[in-house]
């Protein structure tokens, strides 16, 4: 593997030394750097020469919190990337400092892929990862830098159009949900609003509750296909009142609707932002899981216990709660049943590290 010195020259992040060794051991002793100052960027696997999960020293993340952006090669930035998303879920990151950083760094960034990614683990970072006290704080931040790299973007390009969806789902301030309306009416330049389009953005004001039934029957009548259905019933499952959320319980649990409705209104019922509303169903997911795995159908019922589980009430009770039906209730429960709330309350353990750490920063 390399071992790359990176020094900090005005704006951009430049190699000054790579050297290639082998690692031995517990600790591997890089003799070709004797004597040499200490680099503003040190990155192990400098060139993606091997496999292995590589991590900074702290003045290295500190450098790239604020500097990701002058990292020029595609390559070393993607090892960055992929470093510090680790860090991140491994706990040894902060969401705090993770935020800034990857919002500094895609102005950077050419690859709509990489792109992509990058905005989809900015809202794990933000909605998972993040203690409850800063949580406001890095969504406005998400918001405001989106918002900046769409104004950014070229116009009819497909990072202008990236770029147009991530903004709408991390809208923040009410002025940025009536912009979201604009690009709905077609008010963006350069955008071109299909129908997945427009139905995105109604998905994510009836979400804010900055629409309602009504403007979503109407869209239904303008887009009366299978995947407006779909979207239709996501966009009602995600209304944040309790009567939304209890209808969308009740038809999902009931087994009764296609596969793809039945899929679209339980990924409508659990959004982030109503944390407050979906609490109330945490002891009735755990009640209903034997029953639904009995009654509905595996594609049915692996949708409810995956999407219904409470992923966003992040805290120790949740994760008591899953432990517990693990030992108890679901002892003897069929392998993949139990699989399946495992690797949940797998991944809600990791969220609640990593949101105890972001708590300390």
């Amino acid at each position: 593997m390399s071992v790359g010195i990176y020094d900090l020259v005005g704006e951009k992040l430049l190699r000054r030394k790579s050297h290639e060794l082998d690692v031995i051991g517990a600790a591997t002793t890089v003799d070709a750097f004797k004597g040499e100052k200490e680099g503003d960027l040190l990155l192990i696997n400098d060139g993606d020469l091997s496999y292995g999960k590589i991590r900074f020293d702290a003045k290295s993340v500190k450098t790239l919190i604020s500097k990701l952006s002058g990292v020029e090669e595609p390559l070393t930035r993607a090892l960055c990337w992929s470093a510090t998303w680790d860090m991140l879920r491994d706990g040894e990151l902060s969401a705090s400092e993770y935020v800034p950083m990857a919002v500094t760094g895609l102005s950077a960034e050419k690859d709509v892929s990489v792109v992509s990614m990058t905005l989809l683990q900015l809202g794990t970072a933000v909605e998972l990862y993040a203690s409850d006290e800063n949580r406001d704080k890095v969504r406005e931040q998400v918001a405001n830098g989106t918002e900046i790299l769409l104004e950014q973007a070229q116009e009819g390009s497909d990072m202008q159009l990236q770029y147009a969806r991530s903004f709408a789902s991390f809208a923040f301030s009410d002025r940025q949900h009536s912009r979201v309306k604009d690009m709905l009416d077609g008010r963006l330049p350069g955008l071109v609003v299909d129908a997945d389009l427009r139905w995105h953005f109604i998905n994510c004001l009836a979400e804010r509750g900055k629409i309602g039934s009504a403007v979503i029957d109407a869209e239904l009548e303008r887009d009366n296909t299978a995947s407006g259905h779909k979207y239709a019933a996501s966009a009602r499952a995600s209304i944040p009142t309790p009567e939304a959320k209890e209808k969308a319980w009740a038809d999902a649990i009931g087994g009764e609707l296609s596969n793809h409705i039945h899929d679209a209104t339980i990924a409508g019922f659990n959004r982030p932002l109503q944390r407050e509303l979906t609490k109330a169903y945490i002891d009735r997911y755990f009640d209903s899981l034997t029953t639904v795995w009995e009654k509905l159908s595996y594609e049915l019922a692996s949708t409810i216990v995956t999407g219904f589980y409470p992923s966003y009430q992040v805290n120790q009770l949740v994760l008591e709660k899953s432990e517990k039906w693990l030992a108890g209730a679901g002892k003897d429960a069929p392998a993949a049943l139990r699989r399946f709330v495992s690797e949940n309350r797998d991944a809600l353990a990791r969220a609640l590290n990593a949101q105890k750490v972001d708590a300390r920063f």
